[in-house]
């Protein structure tokens, strides 16, 4: 009787740990993702300032004041990124989805595909397109596209968007049939 408790209570210990190390693993990944995403974003401005609200949502604009440009700010929101297996190792791979906002509430939507090489996430492929990552699951990213622009009343229609399946191959997205 000792023993099987023993055994249960070590087994149960076990999985915990192991779910510990998951959640720990993808927080990390979440956070080098976010970190890539700021950089990112920095670099489109002179003097860069973040803002990062309670939510963990943080928008990048510029500094300075500009009254001949329009201006433009980056918002990057932490629940809007994806992990999972990308490309051919077995190491965990981010997708993270930013947009832009000018003046007049214009959006332009961007992914940025992140693959880890040597333990860290590095930006490999920024894809400017009215496309919604839905998912990374065994190396395919299932993603719902758009038809019509971004510009076009029509953008939004259900009927207008398609589910699309992609695998990540030399930096190039491939569509699955």
């Amino acid at each position: 009787m000792k023993k099987s408790l023993l055994i249960v209570v070590f087994i149960s210990l076990l999985i915990s740990c192991t779910q510990n190390n998951k959640t720990n693993t993808k927080n990390s990944i979440m956070k080098d993702a976010m970190e890539v995403a700021v950089k990112y974003a920095r670099e489109k401005f002179n003097e860069p300032r973040d803002t990062a609200a309670a939510s963990g949502v943080v928008t990048v604009e510029e500094g300075q004041v500009n009254f001949v440009t329009a201006n433009i700010k980056y918002i990057i929101d932490p629940k809007k990124i994806l992990t999972g297996l990308i490309d051919d190792d077995n190491n965990e791979d981010a997708i993270v989805y930013i947009y832009s906002v000018d003046d007049k509430g214009m959006e332009n939507p961007e992914n940025l595909i992140m693959i880890r090489t040597d333990g860290k996430l590095m930006l490999s492929r920024v894809i400017e397109s009215n496309m919604k990552v839905l998912s990374v699951n065994d190396r395919i990213i299932t993603a719902e596209v758009s038809s019509r622009s971004v510009n076009t009343p029509l953008r939004d229609c259900h009927v207008c968007k398609e589910v699309v399946k992609y695998k990540f191959k030399s930096g190039d997205l491939i569509k699955v049939q």
